[in-house]
């Protein structure tokens, strides 16, 4: 099952759908609130929105495709003029030995972030054209269902002045079946004693139109300070909360231990990390009750494996940033992993919000559950309408 060919192309789009059409103009906590604002929401300060897409081809004619988050083309660059190459002429079945390499390649511009991201996508590739060789859905590669209930929770009620709004769309999630649901916090330290008090009006409203079987998660975005976060975790210990997520910048992981140690509310973190060593550190710290890799970003599926296997060994549970069909299939195999994120958007949003998935075949959330894959492999595909430039990758 020899790898006879990796590309990569960038695309200059969300891979976020209309996820992104929430976030691109959201309130409220983010890394640079502490400086001027230049616009609206996220929008000011990220980077353009692109995906790097890969696909790796086998001897026997199969191809899989794998993609992360991308905007600048760095990605696509390492995997074109590097990475692509280091991979080709390998058994595509010996995925720990391929990550290594890939890995050891790149150290020296690597390790974290974009060289992760490529590391991720070539791995997400792979193991898709190996479950479409083999005929198989991948978590069946990966060993199986674990058997235990999977339940989804919705992402995210977004802050609104107005309350009524604000519950009008945590009721719409709840409605529709979600098992949990996630707010993102509206104020931040700038905003002083007075965001504190709103941020605690806005969970309330959001905690009393939930019934009381429903998760309330919440997700600070790395936009809190610890003197902030301290204040605002003694208000919220009564309510309930299963964890409040990112409250520090994750190379914060001394302040991110010192906010769980203090057993007021569940501390989660992860989705800015990578590789099975970034996660080493945040178990050896006692920095998180919950552990959140994104499969796009970590170092793809066989580095989420890992992930999930060592924190079972430490007693965490992990609920993986993001839903992607890649991260479903993970989930699905680990024991340890019983709840996935489901990034949504209130059912009542006027149609020209919407935008056209990407990637098609990704398995629906009916009634707060996930459909289970089928297909093999990964069992997506390429939205030729959506990418008319990989119209020639579309099966």
């Amino acid at each position: 099952m020899e790898i006879t060919r990796v590309e990569a192309r960038h695309v200059g789009k969300s891979m976020w759908g209309n996820f992104w059409q929430q976030q691109k103009s959201v309130r409220g906590p983010s890394p640079m609130n502490r400086f001027p604002r230049r616009g609206d929401g996220w929008s000011w300060y990220t980077w353009p929105q692109g995906v790097l897409v890969v696909r790796v081809a086998l001897a026997d004619g199969t191809t899989g495709i794998g993609y992360a988050e991308d905007g600048t083309g760095a990605a696509t660059a390492m995997v074109n003029e590097h990475l692509g190459r280091i991979a080709t002429g390998l058994d595509a079945r010996a995925t720990e030995q391929i990550w290594d390499q890939l890995y050891r390649a790149s150290i020296v511009y690597g390790r974290k972030g974009a060289a992760i991201e490529a590391i991720s996508a070539i791995d997400i590739a792979i193991w898709d054209a190996v479950g479409k060789s083999l005929g198989q859905p991948v978590y069946r590669l990966l060993g199986g269902p674990h058997g235990q209930r999977l339940q989804a929770y919705a992402s995210k009620v977004q802050p609104d002045d107005d309350l009524a709004e604000v519950r009008r769309m945590a009721r719409d999630y709840a409605d529709r079946g979600y098992a949990g649901v996630k707010a993102n916090w509206p104020y931040g330290p700038a905003d002083g004693r007075k965001g504190l008090l709103a941020n605690l009006r806005y969970i309330e409203a959001i905690r009393d139109e939930l019934d009381d079987h429903i998760e309330l998660m919440s997700d600070a975005y790395m936009g809190w300070d610890r003197p902030f976060a301290v204040e605002m975790l003694r208000e919220l210990s009564g309510l309930g909360l299963r964890w409040v997520e990112e409250p520090l910048i994750p190379d914060d992981v001394t302040g991110h231990a010192m906010l769980r140690e203090l057993g007021l509310v569940p501390i989660a973190t992860g989705e800015h990390e990578f590789t099975r060593y970034g996660f080493q550190h945040l178990i050896d710290a006692g920095a998180a009750d919950v552990l959140q890799p994104d499969v796009h970003r970590v170092g793809g599926i066989t580095e989420l494996r890992r992930v999930c296997q060592m924190a079972s060994g430490a007693g965490l549970e992990v609920i993986p940033h993001v839903y992607s069909a890649a991260t479903l299939h993970v989930v699905l195999s680990q024991p340890g992993c019983t709840w996935i994120e489901h990034l949504t958007n209130p059912s009542y949003w006027a149609p020209e919000k919407r935008v056209d998935a990407l990637f098609l075949g990704e398995p629906a959330v009916v009634d707060g559950r996930p459909e289970l894959p089928t297909a093999p492999g990964i069992g997506i595909r390429v939205n030729k309408d959506a990418l008319p430039a990989l119209a020639d990758w579309a099966d």
